[in-house]
């Protein structure tokens, strides 16, 4: 709203107020607007002193021109004039504009003849908003909705009533396609610590949206530490009127273009999970936990501050700080086991050496009863893998057996070149399997074990990510697998990896590209991460939308509010975790990717087979975010030039 549309609503929203109140010209110093009651204020001293109307007394001018120069509120007690006035800038374009008057009773008149009612003991500050014509809310520093005041009861509730303002009921009464840009608006507030103003539809009780203006406030004590946030709303119906036609044309654009996006983004892809080592994360879980979440916002802040330096000496400070964070990382992961959650670099390798190197961690996971055997063909053709997801996977295998055998069965582990002849894959291959001889399956659990969160172990024992883990590197490195089992007899698991071609150079991975203002759910308990990752988002150019409950999440997406992309932790301890949310939203049909941040081994996941999901370990870099965030938002993205579709 431009200033002169911002002055006119204030004037018709005031008019009828109760509360004494005008605006005064920065340049001549008088009255260009006094509401009703004002002007019933100053007709009795105008009379019996023959001031010329609508001039300001010379005590009030001094407070003015204080006001105008400091830029703060300003207040004077007028001679043979009731109250207190109080003189506050109203700024626009870097100037100010007006400057705003309204007079409140002194301590005096709370006292009579009202003391017997109490009036003494009330908060008068919410009384006061109470009686005020427009809408007003409150905020703690966080942002969560605390307060209504009556005159917004009244229009979105008919009357005042007891609600729980803690779960976001509020987000019901905003227009769908207005959520985003009302939480965007509080976000960069509590960012910037900063008044803010945005525009918004908010619903009628009567089921009718109004368009209103609302600015956003801090109250700060005296060691600049925000108190709480005063929120105002004023009804801008008449200035909207001129810009539906436009607004309804960029809707139903965007709209559009977010169709088009979808359809692009159907085709189903998984990326690595990681199957836990539950003795070592045991251990370790707790420090690697708080470790990767300091290690994340310092990460993420290191890199904006990187892209804003520009001196090689100071560069070379933040490059240090950066390797510390990544060798740390590496700590903690190695604390917590092995994750399977980086991007995969495929490169030409020896598997004889792979399994080899692998063998004691592969001993350590079968455990000291059961038995494991390599039986390793004398020669082996090159296969092009991910070192760590090629041993992630051979774990997760060995480990699945190991469990079938009850810890106290044989292993067998075996290497060799085939000649494949399947109609989907003919020609050179390497068949690395891994043979049990425990309790087999059953049909009806073999044709799900590698549905995403399958599992037959107990609860706490599996997270049903091992296989579908290992089926997604194999689809990616364009191999097979195949499982036989049989009850009661065994299981083997079979990996065929093409042979490799000749080793090619690595072309440098391109940067992700910048984000094309998709809309971005960000789900994160902890102010400060919440912040660090909004700042993150905003810049590589996405619209971030952000929660601090799945419950005020969940509310937006029902309330309408369209969403590409969640990215949320896995740190909630109520009633609604992020997995359930996601499978509330499977079961309405509403699929949107998500990516799950966590600092834990143990993230609980969704059982929901349609939702597309990827785990990321904190800490990760902005690059390692962005290129994540392309990937979930455009699959296609993450597919190698010079590797044919699978």
């Amino acid at each position: 709203m431009n200033e002169s549309g911002q002055l006119f609503a204030l004037q018709q929203a005031m008019t009828p107020a109760a509360l004494a109140w005008g605006l005064v010209d920065v340049q001549t110093l008088e009255l260009r607007f006094a509401n009703r009651a004002l002007q019933r204020l100053l007709q009795p001293s105008h009379q019996a002193h023959g001031i010329p109307e609508r001039e300001i007394l010379e005590t009030a001018r001094l407070a003015i021109r204080q006001c105008m120069e400091t830029g703060l509120e300003a207040t004077a007690s007028l001679p043979d004039h009731p109250g207190l006035w109080h003189f506050s800038p109203i700024h626009g374009a870097g100037t100010t504009e007006a400057v705003q008057c309204y007079v409140l009773p002194t301590e005096s008149s709370f006292r009579e003849p009202d003391d017997e009612l109490g009036l003494g003991h009330v908060n008068r500050f919410e009384a006061f908003l109470d009686h005020l014509p427009y809408q007003i809310w409150i905020a703690t520093p966080h942002g969560e909705v605390t307060w209504l005041n009556r005159a917004l009861h009244e229009y979105a509730y008919r009357e005042v009533q007891l609600l729980s303002l803690r779960e976001g009921i509020w987000i019901d009464i905003v227009h769908p396609d207005d959520l985003a840009t009302v939480n965007t608006g509080l976000s960069r507030a509590l960012i910037t610590e900063k008044s803010t103003g945005y525009r918004l539809r908010i619903k009628r009780h009567d089921g009718q949206y109004h368009w209103f203006f609302s600015s956003l406030s801090p109250v700060k004590n005296a060691q600049g530490r925000i108190l709480y946030w005063v929120g105002a709303n004023l009804g801008i119906d008449s200035v909207r009127q001129s810009e539906n036609q436009l607004r309804d044309q960029i809707t139903t654009l965007s709209h559009q273009l977010r169709l088009k996006q979808q359809a692009l983004d159907q085709a189903e892809t998984y990326l690595a999970q990681a199957q836990k080592m539950g003795m070592v994360n045991q251990l370790s879980a707790g420090v690697a936990h708080d470790m990767k979440n300091l290690l994340f916002i310092t990460g993420l802040h290191a890199g904006m501050l990187e892209k804003q330096l520009g001196e090689p000496e100071q560069l070379e400070h933040v490059d240090v700080i950066l390797n510390t964070i990544q060798k740390a990382g590496s700590l903690a992961s190695h604390l917590t086991g092995f994750s399977s959650r980086k991007s995969m670099q495929l490169a030409a390798a020896d598997p004889r050496a792979l399994v080899q190197d692998l063998e004691p961690l592969l001993s350590k996971a079968v455990g000291q009863n059961a038995e494991l055997q390599l039986h390793m063909a004398s020669s082996i053709w090159p296969i092009s893998v991910d070192k760590l997801y090629f041993e992630n996977s051979l774990i997760n295998l060995c480990i699945n057996a190991r469990d079938a055998t009850e810890e106290q069965g044989q292993i067998t582990l075996t290497a060799e070149n085939v000649l494949l002849k399947r109609a989907s894959h003919a020609g050179d291959y390497v068949m690395i399997s891994v043979a049990d001889n425990g309790m087999g399956m059953s049909e009806e659990i073999k044709a799900r074990i590698f549905d995403m969160f399958f599992t037959t172990k107990p609860e706490g024992k599996g997270a049903g990510l091992g296989l579908p883990m290992v089926k997604n590197f194999m689809d990616h490195v364009q191999g097979l697998i195949e499982v036989e089992s049989t009850p009661g007899l065994g299981t083997i698991v079979s990996l065929y990896f093409p042979r490799a071609q000749p080793v090619v150079p690595q072309i440098p991975q391109a940067s992700a590209p910048a984000g094309r203002q998709e809309t971005i759910l960000l789900i994160e308990p902890d102010l400060a991460t919440r912040n660090a990752m909004a700042q993150v988002l905003y810049g590589l150019g996405y619209q971030v939308v952000t929660a601090y409950l799945p419950e005020v999440a969940l509310r937006y997406i029902n309330s309408g509010m369209k969403v590409d992309l969640i990215i949320a932790a896995d740190e909630f301890s109520g009633a609604l975790s992020i997995a359930k949310m996601q499978e509330k939203l499977a079961r309405e049909h509403v699929l949107i990717p998500l990516i799950l941040m966590t600092s834990s081994e143990e993230a609980e996941v969704p059982h929901a087979q349609e939702c597309r999901y990827v785990v990321l370990s904190k800490p990760m870099d902005i690059g390692e975010l962005a290129r994540t965030v392309q990937r979930m938002l455009h699959p296609d993205f993450t597919t190698p030039a010079d590797l044919p579709a699978v």
